[in-house]
């Protein structure tokens, strides 16, 4: 029996400002494409990339603008179904919900990572962020009645905790083909990293002063910025007034293997986010065997194991965190110790544990009154 799916979000993989949440939906879909699912993604257009091309087993359509893609939903989502005549509709909201229980009788399967909640006035415009704390504050009406599903516990919780009646934890996985601990001398005990999206709420600032807080201790720390976004300019200034322009480097956008090479040379990663939908950066960096310190936030406190992979502090917190790292930096034993248990952590997620509990889901929704 064939099953055609179609799954919205907001970008896709080849997106330039693509981040966990493709990764997710990317991995999800070729496993589910080699399971004979006929699944199109639909997401927004975006300038030298095809309106439509097939990518991984899955096909890809793009229409609407990168500001305007939940407008886009609403007015063509009809037409869509009529075209591409899914048994199933997913409603990948990553940024705005996208409402889609709301303008079809075709079964839906929602798709929800985190809500910003009062995160965005961190990083948005204030015309801006009360849009989307409106958006948020219809997602438990919308989704109420539908199966939701979400990455962490953390995430499963608070949605649960809004009234949204069927809430599933269908994990995060990493792929982990090319990763692995350095090879004796590549780890560079001086080396801090951040890999993500360089934005507002994800808190840089805090890492910032947190080699502010230790460069005495440590005179050859550094500390790795590897993504883009436009909080840059910023954290640049930040840097130099604290001193410590020369021990902060931005690396923009990294290739897999520039990734991968980053988290094996890291002697910590860092992570400083107010909120995360599960953290897969920080799995990442521990299937290199690099611990991770990190804001103990919702996604973040799932991801990291305290004491165990890294360690969890209080969001904003430089001295904390400074306190952390030290600790790794200077007590060898401990450091070993959270490499070995990274190492573990990470192999025990996998796409495949997530792709089995997704479909698991979407036959069930597909199914519903």
């Amino acid at each position: 029996m064939t099953r055609r799916l179609l799954w919205i979000n907001w970008r896709d993989l080849r997106n330039p400002l693509a981040g966990g949440a493709e990764v997710h939906a990317d991995e999800v879909l070729k496993r589910l494409a080699t399971k004979g699912w006929e699944i199109v993604l639909v997401s927004h257009a975006v300038p030298g990339l095809p309106s439509r091309e097939t990518m991984n087993g899955y096909e890809v359509r793009r229409e609407g603008g990168a500001s305007t893609f939940n407008f886009t939903v609403y007015a063509k989502l009809r037409q869509w179904i009529r075209e591409e005549k899914p048994d199933l509709v997913v409603d990948d909201s990553n940024k705005i919900a996208l409402a889609v229980p709301w303008l079809t009788k075709t079964p839906v399967v929602g798709l929800i990572h985190h809500l910003f909640g009062p995160a965005i006035f961190r990083e948005a415009s204030l015309p801006a962020a009360l849009y989307v704390r409106l958006s948020e504050w219809f997602v438990p009406r919308i989704y109420r009645r539908v199966p939701v599903m979400t990455g962490s516990p953390s995430a499963q919780a608070e949605l649960r905790s809004l009234g949204i009646l069927d809430v599933v934890n269908v994990g995060e996985g990493v792929d982990l083909e090319g990763y692995g601990p350095p090879v004796p001398g590549e780890r560079d005990p001086n080396l801090l990293l951040y890999l993500g999206r360089v934005k507002k709420y994800k808190g840089l600032d805090v890492l910032i002063h947190t080699v502010a807080l230790l460069k005495n201790r440590f005179p050859e720390l550094r500390l790795e910025v590897a993504g883009s976004g436009d909080d840059v300019p910023r954290l640049t200034e930040i840097a130099k007034s604290l001193g410590v322009s020369d021990r902060v480097k931005f690396l923009g956008r990294v290739t897999e293997a520039q990734k991968i090479g980053l988290y094996r040379r890291a002697m910590v990663a860092l992570n400083s986010s107010l909120k995360e939908g599960w953290g897969l950066t920080s799995i990442e960096a521990n299937g290199c065997g690099t611990p991770v310190v990190a804001s103990d936030v919702p996604g973040l406190c799932d991801s990291v194991q305290d004491g165990q992979t890294g360690f969890l502090v209080p969001f904003g917190n430089a001295q904390a965190m400074a306190d952390r790292v030290e600790r790794i930096l200077s007590d060898p034993s401990l450091a070993e110790s959270l490499q070995e248990q990274s190492l573990l952590w990470a192999h025990a997620h996998t796409w495949e544990k997530v792709a089995e509990r997704t479909e698991e889901v979407l036959l069930r929704g597909m199914v519903r009154p």
